[in-house]
């Protein structure tokens, strides 16, 4: 990167000695523009024009340099409002498990920390064929008055 800066700078500097030595003996430039009159050698035009080229590229510059800060501040404001939600989850999770935990006094399983151990008290009671409820594997009741 070293040797490709001063290959352009010698370059630049190659142009400039070029356009010094092409224009000395011209006629100057008359720029008239409304209020504007101006007579400018054409190497005064040619050094305001890389006036102009320089300050056009510090302006791209910093407009890249805010623009990366800003995306990389945006970034990092994600990623903390998402540990944070993470975090506060986690919390919740885990106050729920604690007063779930005192609440019914069961044991937690393996599932995780925020899971309990349903395998002791099934959601419905399990019916077998001809138990007490009165109907069998066809859903019709097997005793009483419909029998």
């Amino acid at each position: 990167m070293v040797v490709f800066g001063v290959v352009l700078l010698l370059v630049a500097l190659a142009v400039i000695v070029y356009m010094w030595l092409a224009t000395r003996g011209m006629d100057p430039v008359q720029i008239s523009y409304g209020v504007l009159n101006v007579d400018l050698t054409p190497i005064w035009l040619f050094v305001i024009g890389g006036i102009a080229l320089a300050a056009a590229t510090s302006g791209l510059w910093l407009l890249a340099v805010g623009t990366r800060s800003k995306a990389r501040r945006a970034r990092e404001v994600r990623e903390l409002r998402r540990q944070a939600k993470d975090s506060d989850r986690r919390t919740e999770r885990e106050r729920d498990a604690a007063r779930l935990g005192s609440t019914e006094g069961r044991t937690q399983g393996t599932d995780g920390p925020g899971t309990k151990d349903d395998r002791s008290t099934p959601i419905l009671p399990r019916q077998t064929p001809g138990s007490s409820t009165g109907q069998g594997t066809t859903g019709r009741p097997t005793s009483g008055p419909g029998a």
